[in-house]
């Protein structure tokens, strides 16, 4: 049998792991490639840490350069567009033909749509969060308003992380008392997803630790001087530092084409993650997997990583000819309520009738799982 070539655009939870479980089922004959424009790839759910200095840089990245060490060959290139009929991936550093392509390419920041934003501060990735580490670590005094724009958002548990991460660290250097903190999402309340006991014990440690949320309230404007935010609800806050969570969008890559459905964002099978072009898959923040409830799964690396194994085994059983596996929909995500203790939202997401989630506690049990969770995901174990 001619050696096939599987192709995945972007390298990060779901395409690196597509690439890995494809390559660990394959022989030799076949290749497996993965395209990303940047060597190394940054952990998002590190940065609510990062920002309170509970974390470095070097930490939070991990290079896809190593790769090539599993037998997986590495393109840095921009990808500049897809022959959908001539099976062709066209990047800057040349045309790769493939018989099998995974679109991992991920959602994109939309900063404009928030007047202000641009210019106001962020986490949402490595260069937001060092500017606004940055600036915590000089406040003494003032309000600090985190907003955020849209839903779906990736990590939905980091607006209310981060906001319990500063109350602690502002805690630790002793200036809390001078400090308000307030949250809003556009939501009736923190996290939904995650069901209405989740919902509750949220709310209650946010309120004992006296950060304001305010729900229904999407963030819909800042300041040119970033001094005021305005919501969608008509409220508006005066502040001294202004953080949004910006409008996510479907990557550019696939902006406009015919994969994407009504959602806005790729339309896939719930089961195979195939979407309409045959042999074409979409794994990760870029597509919508949609829950009984009407709401796609959350936009999670775990569950990136977890559409990224079923692929990848999937792509492996159509060229051995073994059996394939339908999207099991079932993960967690990390909310850690300070610098010691972590919860963990974990569940079947995608069950009938509605998603079957639970909370647990926060514990210090809890934060060494969210350190071996970031420990696998260095080493590509996740």
């Amino acid at each position: 049998m001619a050696g096939k070539n599987v192709v995945v655009i972007g390298g990060g939870f779901g395409g690196a792991a597509v690439a890995i479980k494809a390559r660990a089922l394959l022989a030799g004959e076949h290749s497996v490639t993965l395209v990303d424009r940047n060597r190394k790839t940054f952990l998002c759910g590190m940065n609510p840490l990062l920002i309170v200095g509970q974390r470095e840089v070097e930490r939070c990245s991990r290079s896809l350069g190593v790769l090539v060490n599993r037998g997986i060959n590495f393109v840095q290139a921009e990808v500049s567009g897809i022959d959908y009929a001539g099976r062709i991936v066209n990047t800057s550093g040349g045309a790769l033909e493939y018989d099998y392509l995974v679109i991992a390419a991920g959602a994109e920041y939309d900063w404009d749509r928030v007047p202000g934003s641009a210019a106001a501060y962020s986490f949402y990735n490595i260069d937001t969060a060092r500017r606004l580490r940055r600036r915590l670590s000089r406040m003494k005094r003032g309000r600090i308003a985190i907003g955020v724009a849209s839903v779906p958002y990736k990590c939905p548990p980091a607006p209310y992380e981060t906001a319990m991460m500063m109350d602690w660290w502002f805690r630790e250097r002793g200036i809390r008392a001078d400090i308000e903190i307030e949250v809003a999402t556009p939501e009736p309340g923190p996290m939904p997803v995650a069901g209405p006991e989740a919902m509750a014990v949220i709310r209650r440690a946010l309120d004992r630790k006296g950060i304001e949320l305010k729900t229904e309230a999407p963030v819909t404007e800042v300041a040119a001087d970033g001094r005021v935010v305005q919501y969608g609800n008509g409220d508006s806050s005066d502040v001294d530092v202004a953080v949004t969570i910006p409008h996510h969008v479907v990557a550019e890559l696939v902006r406009g084409s015919s994969l994407v459905g009504e959602s806005g964002w790729v339309k896939v099978d719930p089961k195979t993650l195939e979407t309409a072009e045959a042999g074409v898959y979409a794994i990760g923040d870029v597509n919508a997997v949609p829950m009984a409830n009407g709401r796609g799964v959350p936009k999670a690396g775990v569950f990136a990583s977890a559409e990224g194994e079923t692929v990848g085994h999937n792509i492996a059983a159509a060229i051995n000819g073994t059996e394939a596996m339908d999207f099991p929909g079932e993960g967690y995500c990390f909310i850690g309520f300070s610098a010691d203790v972590s919860a963990s939202v974990t569940g079947h997401f995608t069950a009938e009738g509605k998603p079957d989630v639970r909370m647990t506690p926060p514990s210090a049990r809890g934060m060494r799982a969210k350190e071996r969770f970031e420990s696998d995901w260095k080493r590509f174990r996740i």
